[in-house]
C-alpha cells in the first residue's frame, strides 16, 4: 500500500477492458497476447521525460483568448470562445 508521500499510478488491465468492450472472445485474445509477448520476452520502452522551458505562465486560451504581439504595431487578437454544449453520442436503439 503505497503511503502518502508516494504517488498512486493508475492501474491499468488490459485484459478486463478486453473484455468490457469485446466480451470473454477479446478477453481470450488479449491474454493469448500477453503471454505472446511474454514469451518473446520483450522489454516495454522507457518513455523520455518531456519538459519545455516557458518564460511566463501557461495561458488558458479558453477562458482568456489569445494575444500575440508580432511587432510595435501589429497584433494578433482572438478571443474567447463562448460556452457550448458537449457533443453527445444519440441514444442506443434496441434491436428487435
Amino acid at each position: 500500500m503505497p503511503t502518502d508521500d508516494e504517488p498512486l499510478e493508475p492501474v491499468s488491465d488490459p485484459i478486463d477492458t478486453a473484455r468490457k468492450r469485446h466480451g470473454s472472445a477479446g478477453a481470450i485474445l488479449a491474454a493469448g497476447m500477453f503471454g505472446v509477448d511474454i514469451a518473446l520476452g520483450r522489454k516495454p520502452k522507457q518513455e523520455a521525460p518531456v519538459v519545455v522551458s516557458s518564460n511566463s505562465e501557461p495561458v488558458d486560451i479558453d477562458t482568456e483568448g489569445i494575444h500575440i504581439p508580432v511587432d510595435d504595431n501589429v497584433h494578433v487578437v482572438a478571443p474567447p470562445l463562448p460556452p457550448s454544449q458537449p457533443i453527445t453520442a444519440p441514444p442506443k436503439r434496441k434491436r428487435r
